[in-house]
């Protein structure tokens, strides 16, 4: 038994779970949609997540096409079977005891632990780390712990920032899907160490972004073959 954990609100990661879900054959999934309350206080300089594609369904209208569970409210009011396997498509800080007694999976954006916290993907090109996707298990730690798989996405020296990150992105939401099969393997268990949990990444920072990128673009470019 699959749960999804989102926002009430029409999101682009939910729906493409979703999606990817159905088209694996997954029939029993139950989408827990929580009030979605935020409001965006800070308007990055360069952004790096999609945003919902134009008429994309909202989630509860994907589920009753899909034959999926629909069920809204507050995550701390809803009763979660503990053996559901629980995928985040999107949340906000979930109760210490709802962590300890469900089976969480995550997809961070990022190559733990090197990059932990928000704004990974930019965070790795600003400090020079490895760009890339970690599936984890939620747990003491954030963006650490039990890692079921981390992955290095590749640059090529006809890349964009944007092709980047959309390549991160589906990698994200492949990866999230592939983890159900992967709960059994064996996992690594990766400490937290001296890496800090980023914060968004201020303006101040995100302006040495398409020096930083480029640079990292031209150092591969020296080592490619150019294109005949």
């Amino acid at each position: 038994m699959i749960g999804i954990l989102t926002y009430s609100a029409i999101h682009r990661k939910t729906y493409d779970v979703l999606c990817l879900l159905k088209a694996k054959g997954y029939h029993n999934v139950t989408v827990y949609a929580a009030p979605f309350h935020y409001k965006k206080q800070f308007q990055p300089l360069y952004p790096h997540r999609p945003e919902p594609m134009e008429n994309t369904p909202d989630t509860r209208s994907v589920c009753t096409n899909f034959g999926y569970e629909y069920i809204e409210g507050p995550i701390e009011s809803l009763t979660i079977p503990k053996d559901k396997i629980l995928l985040i498509c999107g949340a906000g800080i979930l109760p210490d005891e709802f962590v300890a007694s469900h089976t969480i999976i995550n997809a961070h954006p990022g190559y733990i632990p090197e990059c932990r916290g928000l704004d990974a993907y930019k965070w790795a090109i600003y400090e020079g780390k490895p760009i890339g996707v970690t599936t984890h298990l939620l747990g003491e730690y954030i963006d650490a712990g039990e890692v079921i798989e981390r992955r290095i996405i590749p640059v090529h020296f006809y890349d964009t920032f944007h092709s980047v990150a959309q390549r991160v992105y589906e990698n994200e939401v492949f990866m999230l899907v592939e983890a159900i099969e992967k709960l059994n393997e064996e996992h690594m268990w990766i400490s937290p160490g001296n890496n800090p949990v980023h914060k968004r990444m201020p303006h101040a920072y995100e302006t040495q972004l398409p020096e930083r990128f480029d640079a990292l673009v031209k150092s591969i470019s020296s080592e490619a073959s150019p294109l005949t």
